[in-house]
């Protein structure tokens, strides 16, 4: 798998400058909004949140484009109206695929498969339109997914207890503690997003980020974890919770 992403990265370098160097400052600076003003802009996030999940659902009914779109509308106008619900499922949900990935990588094994390849495209001085690069995306995106089903299928017991034991405790903070849950989603989302905008730029400028990230992944883990921990911490402090409203002498006299 790893070598699908290597190739992946290949040719991304030869996406079109258009669709890497711009939307990837969009993309960061989405990320950073997000990532430390997201429970500020929890209706804003909810109506994501519910777009994404509606729109995942009908992606999973079938390839109907209109379907999806209006499935989508409905998704981001439920996730606005109850905004906190929305969340608390879509962070269940986020940490329900986190852990799912990092238990795939773990059993990861020999694939024999063959990775989707485009040898048009591997010739020095190509320039691939955004059209081909979402060819390219989704190709080697449904080929990673089908290996981390692969590899889950092999997964035992004890791993699944896990699976279910971190959407129990998931599920447990985004009812108790729904703010605090709120702003550890919003931060993860929005470093994942600038993770996102960042690797596109360095795919932009041929850095090879992939084999640098490989080489030192324990320093970025850890560098990953400061951001959600300082991401969380900001949004707190930013977006206290309200005061509760203590009534006043004049409306405890009138009650005398």
């Amino acid at each position: 798998m790893f070598e699908a992403i290597e190739y992946y990265q290949s040719l991304a370098e030869k996406f079109d400058s258009r669709v890497m160097c711009v939307p990837a400052l969009a993309v960061i600076l989405v990320g950073l909004c997000i990532w430390l003003s997201g429970l500020r802009w929890r209706k804003v996030l909810g109506a994501i949140a519910g777009g994404t999940m509606f729109a995942g659902i009908g992606f999973c009914l079938g390839d109907y484009g209109v379907v999806i779109f209006i499935i989508t509308i409905i998704g981001m106008a439920v996730g606005a109206m109850i905004e906190k619900v929305m969340l608390g499922v879509f962070g269940v949900a986020m940490t329900c695929a986190a852990v799912l990935v990092i238990i795939s990588a773990f059993l990861a094994s020999q694939n024999t498969s063959e990775y989707p390849h485009w040898p048009q495209y591997e010739q020095s001085g190509v320039v691939i339109g955004f059209s081909q690069m979402i060819e390219i995306t989704k190709a080697t995106g449904s080929y990673i997914v089908s290996n981390m089903i692969e590899n889950l299928k092999s997964a035992s017991l004890l791993w699944y207890g896990a699976i279910m034991l971190a959407v129990i405790a998931a599920g447990f903070l985004a009812v108790v503690m729904p703010r605090l849950f709120i702003a550890f989603i919003s931060s993860s989302l929005g470093s994942a997003v600038i993770f996102a905008g960042l690797m596109m730029l360095l795919f932009y400028k041929g850095s090879k980020p992939v084999n640098y990230i490989s080489k030192q992944a324990a320093f970025y883990a850890f560098i990953i974890f400061v951001m959600l921990v300082f991401g969380t911490m900001v949004q707190l402090v930013l977006s206290p919770a309200p005061a509760e409203q203590k009534p006043s002498p004049e409306k405890k006299a009138d009650k005398k």
